[in-house]
């Protein structure tokens, strides 16, 4: 029995539509870019979004963006845990998450508001209501953690 040896242009093609298939994996239904793309295209790394974003909103002129999750959910990322409400808000421009909504850390026993996440080359500065600033490596947010359903 002789086995199969793909020539060069078979390996070359199998790529191509793996990366196609990957493309449209992240993309909305309707063709539109995923929120994690979008989050991407203003160099901000789709890990600061969970998995399971149902839908989103963005006005392209002003930033302002809503992104919608089935239920309340947190996640740990670093040693911090993170809550996501069903409804997330900002605005949102080139490294940059400001007047944030729906998402807090927790800090000792208290969950507290994210205001403002800002990137500054490969660090991530997150804005903590009432506490200050903590940064983190871009690559600790460079995948979307799963949630956990509260």
């Amino acid at each position: 029995m002789a086995l199969y040896k793909p020539n060069m242009a078979t390996l070359e093609m199998m790529l191509f539509c793996f990366t196609v298939s990957l493309l449209f994996s992240f993309t909305k239904g309707d063709g539109e870019p995923s929120v994690y793309q979008v989050l991407q295209s203003y160099n901000l790394p789709p890990g600061l979004l969970p998995n399971g974003a149902s839908g989103y909103t963005l006005d392209p002129k002003s930033g302002r963006y809503s992104v919608n999750l089935s239920s309340i959910c947190e996640v740990n990322v670093a040693n911090y845990e993170f809550q996501y409400s069903p409804s997330i808000t900002g605005v949102i421009s080139q490294n940059n998450l400001r007047e944030m909504g729906g998402v807090k850390v927790k800090a000792a026993l208290l969950w507290v508001g994210i205001m403002n996440i800002n990137r500054n080359q490969d660090q991530l500065k997150l804005t903590i209501d009432g506490i200050g600033d903590k940064e983190f490596p871009v690559n600790v947010f460079s995948l979307s953690p799963n949630c956990k359903q509260l």
